[in-house]
């Protein structure tokens, strides 16, 4: 059964954070939610993001991080990452990227949601942690987290558990599109299978197919 609890709910302005010693606008550094929030199309109550291209938006309304990854994250550096390392809106006990499939519907307090795509990687959460070697090992790793779209609005809390409603057939998991994007070898032909797999965003789809057709063509 695919279960998890929030064990903690963000949101925030955008603030700055630095990078290559210039800074930079970010809200990755969500605070705690003191109580519920409301849950709409396009995110949470008082949540917001700087750059809209990458960020935010109603396929990747609610940023989910399982809290799991913090404690390999403390194993792999010997220290703790500074939190929200991943601008995550949910922090989230009970699954991980393993567990959770595009395309999953699962009710969440009032709330009715689903999983659209992993988080893509990108240098904030280094920048955000001070931790140099994450970008890159993000993407070996897979400890990527993921995104919702909200199909049912309302309100949610710390506490609250998420509950599968349905599971599309075939539909990958947040790890497996990880796997395949980011891994070497590349592997062709499960490449362009998997990017004709249901619930998949374009974006996706044609990130999987064009790693695919360079892969056939010794390009990478």
């Amino acid at each position: 059964m695919y279960t998890f609890r929030v064990e903690e709910l963000r949101h925030g302005l955008v603030g700055s954070i630095q990078h290559a010693g210039k800074p930079v606008p970010s809200a990755i550094g969500k605070a705690r939610a003191s109580g519920p929030l409301s849950l709409r199309s396009q995110g949470f109550q008082g949540d917001t993001v700087a750059d809209r291209r990458n960020h935010g938006g109603a396929e990747k309304a609610v940023c989910v991080y399982p809290a799991s990854r913090y404690e390999a994250w403390r194993e792999r550096y010997g220290r703790e990452l500074r939190r929200p390392a991943f601008g995550e809106n949910l922090l989230v006990s009970g699954v991980d990227e393993g567990d959770t499939c595009v395309g999953d519907v699962i009710s969440l307090g009032e709330c009715v949601v689903q999983v659209s795509q992993p988080r893509v990687p990108c240098y904030k959460p280094a920048a955000f942690t001070g931790e140099k070697r994450l970008t890159v090992d993000l993407l070996t790793t897979g400890w990527t987290g993921w995104y919702l779209r909200v199909l049912e609005p309302g309100e949610v809390r710390e506490g609250d558990e998420g509950r599968l409603v349905e599971r599309l057939a075939e539909a990958p998991s947040v790890a497996r599109l990880n796997e395949l994007r980011y891994a070497e070898p590349i592997d062709a032909d499960a490449l362009s299978a998997v990017a004709e797999a249901p619930g998949l965003l374009d974006d996706w789809r044609h990130a999987l197919r064009k790693r695919a057709e360079g892969g056939r063509r010794g390009t990478g």
